[in-house]
């Protein structure tokens, strides 16, 4: 029994090794390319947004997981909050609307209280995808009252040369759509920003041509802040290829399609793979209503009397975002 239980823990050792050998200690990321579709309707004044780093001492370590890493931008360790506020402002100037984003005080409004802002990676072992949780929680405040927003993004890689491989779609695609759906739900609670019609047809023909970054456009539908959108992202959401379908999934809480509860619902009851059940839950606390609300505090209570595990713990973090 004796030996059993070294050879056990001699190959637990081989494994943590094999997942390590090759990876880095630390990536360097960059910052997002801001969109190229304008919002219709945004204010023509100038206007200051103050961004309130209050994540909690847990929350501090950006990149952790199975292979905990340093993430670097412009030559020094990212900063979380001072990427985001960057990048956020880029975005909102991309789209038309002209704020400015920043450390501010306490008191001024419009204000975003960010809770959360980090990146989870998982692997299972040295032949499985490298894969990444980007999540993101942040109230945004104004004088009359605070909205809680969350942003949840799941990728995967298999690195086959090299762990370079990884950091385009783990790494930088979700920091580019985590500033591009916190931007567009900042927009459109603060200003009702939103693209017009005919950006959302457009969108609509260049996803049916179909590449292999086809899910990016879908998440672009929904960053549109268009309800236009709400049918052809429906019907996404049965869609074969599993970054599409999750991106239609998240794209109708972005959109707050409230009339989708019951599809939301069913996708993240039945549903056979967790990121689509992890996705449905994220649009259903996007949607922000008492019925909404009420489903997320039933299922963390549910899933807090599970065993530990990967599902539980994965699951009650994307609920938390909005809780």
């Amino acid at each position: 029994m004796k030996s059993v239980a070294l050879w056990r823990a001699g190959g637990a050792v081989l494994v943590c090794l094999s997942l390590a050998a090759c990876a880095p200690k630390s990536y360097v990321v960059k910052s997002p390319v801001p969109s190229q579709v304008r919002y219709a309707a945004a204010p023509a004044q100038a206007e200051r947004i103050a961004l309130q780093d209050n994540r909690a001492a847990a929350e501090r370590a950006f990149l952790t997981g199975t292979l905990a890493s340093t993430l670097m931008v412009e030559s020094a360790p990212l900063d979380p909050a001072a990427f985001l506020a960057k990048n956020l402002q880029a975005e909102l100037n991309a789209r038309g609307i002209p704020a400015q984003v920043g450390a501010g005080e306490a008191s001024a409004f419009p204000r975003i209280d960010l809770k959360t802002f980090r990146i989870q990676n998982h692997r299972q072992n040295a032949y499985s995808p490298y894969v990444t949780f980007t999540y993101l929680s942040a109230d945004v405040e104004t004088a009359a009252g605070k909205q809680r927003v969350g942003v949840f993004v799941k990728r995967g890689k298999v690195p086959v040369w090299s762990f370079d491989e990884i950091i385009e779609p783990t790494l930088n695609q979700p920091l580019s759509l985590a500033v591009k759906e916190l931007a567009a739900k900042v927009a459109n609670q603060l200003y009702g920003a939103r693209a017009d019609d005919a950006a959302v047809a457009a969108l609509t023909a260049k996803i049916a041509q179909r590449s292999d970054d086809s899910y990016l456009d879908v998440y672009a539908l929904g960053f549109a802040n268009n309800p236009k959108a709400i049918d052809t992202l429906v019907g996404l959401t049965r869609d074969e290829d599993e970054y599409v379908r999750i991106a239609a999934i998240s794209s109708l809480g972005n959109l707050r399609a409230q009339g989708q509860f019951d599809l939301l619902k069913s996708i993240y009851s039945d549903a056979k793979i967790w990121q689509d059940r992890a996705m449905a839950i994220k649009a259903i606390g996007d949607l922000d209503t008492p019925q909404s609300k009420a489903f997320l505090t039933e299922q963390m209570a549910h899933w807090k009397s599970q065993p530990a595990g990967k599902e539980p713990s994965w699951t009650m973090q994307v609920i938390a975002l909005y809780l």
